[in-house]
């Protein structure tokens, strides 16, 4: 018979040995916050990200036996990365920054396959009767609810998942089985109280009281998921991010001991910083030369050069001017042209 206590204790010894640092257990029942999630669709603060509206998607968030038949657990688990090094000081100018967690491989990859691996020494340890399902936040689950019912951490009021003595600079991953594995006692302390620093060094505003985000102005939407045009009001407020946002992790208290913290996903592939001159010239292909094995891949070029030209009218960054010409005048997409013009008036409205 099949030691499930085993099992899981020698499953989270070899999670520990990829590179996890944290595992739980959570019992497959209706998504925690769930009824909150949906409020929060329902009232459009998911922006245009559309899949997270589906109906398809929405009832497999409120009911993991919708993805894996027979469901009986899901399996949290967090990787650290990286923090950020450098401090929330403005950049020099021409320069835009990186979120600390982009800079190296896609951690999607890493992640898949660090859970192939647990997914296949569950089938292995089952003698192959378990049914398992993983996930790397592209999937219709409410992963950081399941990681407080694990007993790994609790949402923030910035929503990033804390974890005690930890922080929040991780990546979450879940796998679903229909093993009955012993479960973990849920973790309900408020770690955030009274503190604010999220919410008040937030530049748009978007952490709302409830403990979500108004996703249509939070910078890491705008700059990553948001496709079209950046509304002017809110441009001014990108400052030097060019892609992702950390400012709301870099505040919290709990990620004061996350500075130096090891990570599994190797050595960055990118600076911290990257010149926003030099990425305004660069073709499809030396975009897709520099970044196609990293995360900045998924704004596509067009969404790199309107970030770059947005913050090179924010830095008022003079020796950039021929090059938003240039590409104003080359280059016939919409968007890119919008953000050039801003960028361009910003510009010689400060040298008069």
């Amino acid at each position: 018979m099949l030691d499930l206590r085993n099992l899981k204790e020698d499953l989270k010894t070899e999670a520990y040995h990829l590179g996890f640092t944290h595992m739980g257990v959570a019992p497959a029942i209706p998504a925690p916050r769930y009824r909150e999630f949906l409020a929060w669709v329902q009232a459009g603060h998911h922006a245009d990200i559309g899949f997270l509206s589906r109906q398809d998607t929405l009832a497999k968030r409120a009911d993991p036996g919708l993805i894996l038949a027979g469901c009986q657990r899901v399996i949290s688990l967090a990787m650290p990365y990286p923090a950020p090094q450098a401090p929330l000081n403005p950049s020099t100018p021409g320069l835009g920054r990186i979120s600390a967690y982009a800079r190296t491989r896609d951690y999607h990859e890493t992640l898949w396959e660090k859970l192939g691996e647990l997914e296949a020494f569950i089938i292995d340890r089952s003698g192959g009767t378990a049914h398992v399902k993983s996930y790397v936040d592209t999937g219709p689950i409410l992963e950081r609810g399941y990681a407080a019912l694990a007993g790994i951490g609790t949402p923030g009021k910035n929503t990033c998942l804390i974890i005690p003595k930890h922080g929040s600079y991780v990546f979450l991953a879940e796998i679903l089985t229909d093993l009955a594995l012993p479960v973990n006692v849920p973790y309900t302390r408020d770690l955030c109280g009274s503190c604010q620093h999220c919410i008040d060094a937030c530049p748009t505003g978007c952490i709302l009281p409830d403990r979500t985000i108004d996703t249509s102005r939070c910078l890491s939407y705008l700059t990553i998921e948001n496709k079209g045009v950046i509304p002017d009001p809110l441009k001014p407020q990108l400052g030097d991010w060019l892609f992702g946002c950390d400012i709301c992790q870099m505040v919290c208290p709990h990620n004061v001991q996350s500075l130096t913290q090891l990570t599994p996903l190797g050595e960055p592939l990118l600076p911290e910083y990257l010149n926003l001159v030099e990425l305004l010239t660069w073709d499809e292909t030396v975009f897709s030369t520099a970044f196609k094995d990293t995360p900045l891949w998924r704004a596509k070029r067009r969404g790199l050069v309107r970030n770059a030209a947005v913050i090179l009218g924010n830095q008022r960054h003079a020796p950039a001017l021929p090059h938003l010409e240039r590409l104003m005048a080359h280059d016939p997409d919409p968007v890119i042209n919008d953000t050039c013009a801003w960028a361009i008036r910003h510009i010689r409205r400060d040298r008069g």
